[in-house]
């Protein structure tokens, strides 16, 4: 109890823990070097599909477990690659970063650019650290701007067009000896780009190993300053097919092998519904009854849109759009397994795994025909919950190898890595230091709630996001992009016959007005455009009427204790029931993104 209450203090005050833990373990001598730190963040690996599939596909992680502490309720607030990786990076929500969707306005690199001096690697490089990026660093980065090195990285290799995500045929900026000029410029002493074309060893998840190899041999000369290693490869991120060395072995082993197929695939059919609801679910907000009839029917089509599109030679056996994308995501773990299955071999024949901290985990969950929809980007279960193992060397005298079941979600890292190395946390970041979690097991009530966040349409390329009316109603489902959304996870306490429960809520809301200039007056909103508030503020008839409509929005509400699944909307079926406990989480929701 007393190292519990400890454990609190110390997080609330938000101090390095690290410092402190001599008191929280016994017998214990921290090494006096501060640790290395390293990040493997896989691109749309789920935690509720794949993972029964990890001791054939990624048997290392299943061995990280074995001596690291599995975290299996963690989560991603903003379930889609930029904002997520935002969030990592700046250890806080869309709504402070502003970093909402992958693209336009509010999207990608370009709306996170701001950030970057105030982000990880930043406060680990003034704290000492040589930090490095390789891979996958932020939508847009290179494409609608001219690369150039990122603030805070002393190395970098990183991707600079989309043709990545195919592993062959992309460029890379690499550069190295970054440091800071000032509070905004950063100044590298060797930079210089490189195209990579279609051979085998060209094979994108290969070329990023072996680059995070070197820069760990190459850290060797000053073996005295620790490192930070963001390693960001795409895999299982569509159309990454195996690495060619696998190529046979995985169609013979999961040419035939369907997705795993939970209560809710292609069905929305609870245990409240009425027989109607057998076709479609009246339950679900309009966006998604609209679709619904298209989303069932084209579930096992589009096996041939994928193969033209990405001109991938798919087997005779994969007709539809979402087996082809499973195929191949299993597919592209085989090299995912060997990079940190090398990165860690490579760790210790330097004698640096001893003191080095590695996490694993994902920028966001998938779909995969949950409520007859793929890709990502919602607030259910399945696109928010993340895989995510912490496992460190001797010296850092984690806890015994476990299992948690702590809410944790990505905001967190940040805090966490600041701890270990004994960085200060800015008052700006909204997660929270897992480090109670990782030397003290019998913390409780790590966590309550967290809100999502996003701001559709963003998912679709070319542009697309400009035409709602496309993107939500008419491109294909596989494709198919949906509203912008804000959502709350949280835990409520009740008292029945004197007993206390505990049952965790989902309460989310949908903008229910989707065209153009709705959008547009929710994009300018989001980012106080200056204009727009002075019209707010002067009554302006058209913009308030722009706003009420903006501010329309459907609702849903899920007892995910009885309903994991999410099939039952308890403000459909029994409306008076839950109107008030839905009136409370809308409140608690609001005081998280306006900071009440």
């Amino acid at each position: 109890m007393i190292i519990t209450l400890l454990a609190y203090i110390i997080m609330s005050m938000r101090i390095p823990f690290l410092t402190i833990c001599l008191y929280l373990v016994s017998n214990t001598t921290f090494a006096q070097q501060k640790p290395n730190v390293i990040i493997v963040l896989s691109d749309d690996l789920d935690a509720i599909y794949t993972p029964q599939y990890f001791h054939e596909v990624l048997p290392i992680i299943d061995s990280l477990k074995s001596i690291g502490i599995d975290f299996s309720n963690s989560f991603t607030p903003m379930a889609t690659c930029c904002p997520s990786r935002s969030a990592t990076l700046t250890g806080s929500y869309a709504h402070t970063n502003g970093v909402y969707r992958n693209a336009s306005i509010n999207g990608g690199w370009s709306a996170f650019k701001h950030n970057e001096p105030y982000t990880l690697p930043s406060y680990l490089n003034k704290s000492g650290y040589r930090t490095a990026i390789i891979g996958k660093y932020l939508n847009g980065y290179g494409i609608d701007e001219i690369a150039k090195p990122v603030y805070g990285w002393t190395d970098g290799f990183v991707f600079t067009n989309s043709t990545y995500y195919k592993g062959y045929d992309y460029n890379v900026l690499k550069w190295q000896g970054g440091n800071a000029q000032n509070d905004t410029i950063w100044n590298v002493t060797n930079q210089k780009t490189k195209q990579y074309g279609s051979k085998p060893e060209d094979y994108s998840t290969d070329v990023l190993t072996n680059q995070a190899i070197s820069f760990i041999q190459n850290t060797e000369k000053d073996d005295r300053q620790p490192f930070f290693l963001f390693l960001t490869p795409t895999a299982p991120h569509n159309p990454l097919k195996a690495a060619p060395r696998y190529s046979q072995m995985v169609e013979d082993r999961w040419a035939k092998v369907t997705v795993p197929v939970k209560p809710n695939y292609n069905n929305d059919y609870g245990k409240l519904a009425t027989a109607v609801e057998n076709k479609i679910p009246l339950d679900k907000s309009s966006f998604l009854r609209n679709t619904w009839k298209k989303r069932v029917r084209q579930m096992k089509k589009g096996g041939s849109f994928y193969s033209l599109i990405f001109k991938a030679k798919l087997p005779k056996s994969i007709h539809s759009f979402l087996q082809a994308d499973w195929y191949e995501r299993l597919g592209s773990l085989y090299a995912l397994n060997d990079m940190v299955s090398n990165l860690i071999r490579t760790l210790k024949d330097n004698g640096e795994w001893d003191n080095t901290l590695l996490i694993f985990t994902s920028d966001n969950g998938y779909m995969l025909g949950a409520h007859a929809m793929m890709n990502k980007a919602t607030p259910y279960e399945e696109a928010i919950k993340v895989p995510l193992i912490i496992a460190g060397g001797d010296s850092l005298h984690l806890s015994v190898p476990g299992k948690t079941e702590e809410w944790v979600t990505n905001l967190d890292l940040m805090p966490t890595i600041l701890d270990i190395a004994g960085a200060n946390i800015p008052k700006s970041v909204e997660g929270l230091s897992l480090v109670p979690l990782l030397y003290n097991d019998s913390i409780t009530n790590f966590r309550d709630r967290f809100v999502m966040e996003y701001l559709g349409p963003s998912l679709s390329k070319f542009h697309l996001y400009d035409k709602p009316n496309l993107s939500m109603k008419l491109l294909p489902l596989y494709i198919m992009d949906h509203p912008t959304y804000n959502a709350i996870r949280i835990k409520v306490m009740s008292t029945l016959d004197g007993i206390q429960n505990q049952n965790i809520y989902k309460y989310i809301e949908w903008q229910k007005n989707t065209n153009k200039k709705v959008l547009d007056f929710s994009n300018k909103f989001r980012m106080k455009d200056s204009e727009l508030m002075r019209k707010i503020s002067s009554g302006d008839n058209k913009t308030l009427k722009l706003k009420s409509k903006a501010e329309e929005v459907e609702t849903e509400l899920y007892d995910l204790t009885a309903d994991p699944y999410e099939m039952d909307n308890l403000l459909y079926y029994k409306p008076d029931d839950y109107k008030q406990l839905a009136a409370q989480l809308k409140s608690a929701m609001l005081k998280i993104i306006f900071k009440e």
